[in-house]
């Protein structure tokens, strides 16, 4: 999993992945993370443009980045019937260690919780 430092230039990555495959970034929003027990989330909304082959060339190049990525909530809709184009909304996420400090304080906090 990146440190938060690997996370910009895994952000330019998935941009760089896109471009690469064709595809025409509208959107490129990175969400607040979510902390899990011992990982946060980063989300990044993305809204592409392309046509469907790039569009699978672009989920299979995530796929190959070295660091974990996932697709969520995929939508794809038409753009213009004469030209071919897919418009995909999805959220993006890649995971991130969380510090041991704040795991272990949360799961003391369920602990206390629980009983």
């Amino acid at each position: 999993m990146p440190t938060e430092e690997e996370v910009a230039s895994l952000l330019v990555d998935i941009t760089q992945t896109g471009l690469a495959s064709g595809l025409e970034f509208r959107l490129f929003k990175p969400g607040a993370p979510i902390s899990k027990d011992f990982y946060s989330e980063l989300p990044i909304s993305i809204q592409v443009m392309g046509k469907y082959d790039e569009l699978g060339l672009f989920v299979s190049g995530l796929a190959s980045l070295p660091r974990i990525v996932t697709v969520h909530e995929v939508k794809m809709s038409p753009a213009d019937k004469k030209s071919g184009d897919i418009i995909m909304d999805a959220v993006v996420k890649t995971y991130n260690e969380a510090n041991t400090s704040e795991s272990a304080g949360s799961g003391t906090k369920k602990r206390r919780g629980q009983k």
